[in-house]
């Protein structure tokens, strides 16, 4: 960590960022916090998340596909958050 990096932090923890970074964090930031913000209004509509990832689904592509992971699946249809 230098003077030119930058420390942020939220209740789930905290990062050091290189301030030459920073652009691109926040921009992963934003679009984690739409998705889940996506996730959670449909949530709050009635469609479970165990739907709204179609988790049957993979459960079904799993068993032809026992090398694909949970994390694939979510980029596949849109859930995942933490990329």
């Amino acid at each position: 960590m230098g003077r030119e990096d930058l420390v942020l932090g939220d209740d789930d923890g905290v990062l050091f960022v290189p301030a030459a970074s920073a652009g691109d964090v926040l921009t992963l930031a934003e679009t984690i916090r739409d998705t889940e913000q996506r996730q959670a209004e449909l949530m709050r509509g009635g469609v479970s998340l165990r739907r709204q990832v179609q988790f049957d689904a993979y459960l079904d592509l799993r068993e032809k596909t026992p090398s694909l992971s949970f994390r694939d699946h979510l980029r596949g249809v849109g859930g995942a958050i933490e990329e």
